[in-house]
C-alpha cells in the first residue's frame, strides 16, 4: 500500500500554522449518491440500506501530547473497526453479506475519517494513504464475515509501545511514538503483517487544533529498529 517511508502532509502548511485553518477547513458534506444508489443509502441496490453519515468517525480531542498519542491510537483503531457495528445489524437479519457490499462499508469509512480528521481529503497526495487505510477496514470486515463473527467480540487495536518525544505549541502539536497493531484473536495470519501496522511502527504525527478537536496536518509511518 506504500504505507511505509512515506511522508503524509498538506501543500499549504504554512498557511495552516500562521493563519489558521483557512482553506483546509475539512469539508463534512457527504457524497452525492451515485446512480446505482438510492436516496437512502450510499451503497449499491444489491447491498442491505445504509443511510448517509451512518459510519462517523472517532475525532481527536484536544490534550497533553501524552493524552494526545491516545486519543490518535484510539481513532485510528476505531478506523480500522468502522462498520462492525453496521455488519452486526447485517449479520442479524442475512446469511451472507457479499463482498461488493463489504468493499462499500469499508469506503464509507474511508470518507468518514479522511473528512473529519485531517485538514484535507481532496489533495491527490493523501489518496494513496486513504485509500490503504479503507483495505485495512474491508480486511478487518472480510475476516469478520468470513468467521461469522458480528463483531461483537474483542476487536484489533493499535497499541502505543514507546514515546519518543513529543512538544506542544500554540500552532500544534507534535508526536514522535512507536506503537503496533493488535489484531484480534483468532485473526488469521496476513503475511503483509497489516501493512506493516502489526509490527513496531515509528509513528511522526503532526496535529492542529479545529472546531474545539485536533485534525491531522502530517502523518508519517515507517518501521522502527530496537524491537
Amino acid at each position: 500500500m506504500g504505507r511505509f517511508c512515506r511522508t503524509i502532509t498538506t501543500a499549504v502548511l504554512g498557511l495552516v500554522l500562521v493563519g489558521g485553518l483557512g482553506g483546509c477547513t475539512p469539508h463534512t458534506q457527504p457524497p452525492l449518491p451515485t446512480a446505482s444508489q438510492s436516496p437512502e443509502s450510499v451503497l449499491d441496490a444489491s447491498c442491505p440500506i445504509l443511510p448517509p453519515d451512518t459510519v462517523k468517525a472517532e475525532r481527536i480531542p484536544q490534550g497533553t501530547p501524552a493524552e494526545s498519542i491516545a486519543s490518535v491510537l484510539n481513532s485510528y483503531s476505531s478506523w480500522v473497526n468502522a462498520g462492525t457495528d453496521v455488519l452486526r445489524g447485517w449479520a442479524d437479519t442475512a446469511d451472507t453479506v457479499a463482498d461488493a457490499c463489504v468493499e462499500g462499508l469499508a469506503e464509507q469509512g474511508r470518507i468518514a475519517y479522511a473528512q473529519t480528521i485531517f485538514t484535507t481529503h481532496t489533495d491527490v497526495a493523501w489518496q494513496d494513504y486513504y485509500a490503504g487505510q479503507q483495505e485495512l477496514t474491508a480486511q478487518t470486515l472480510r475476516n469478520a464475515v468470513a468467521a461469522n463473527n458480528d463483531g461483537q467480540g474483542v476487536q484489533g487495536r493499535f497499541e502505543l509501545l514507546k514515546e519518543i518525544s513529543s512538544s506542544a505549541t500554540v500552532n500544534g502539536t507534535f508526536l514522535k511514538f512507536d506503537a503496533i497493531y493488535r489484531p484480534a484473536p483468532g485473526t488469521p495470519a496476513d503475511p503483509t503483517d497489516w501493512a506493516g501496522l502489526a509490527k513496531p511502527t515509528r509513528w511522526y504525527v503532526e496535529l492542529v487544533p479545529f472546531d474545539g478537536f485536533f485534525i491531522i496536518n502530517y502523518i508519517e509511518q515507517k518501521p522502527a529498529v530496537g524491537y
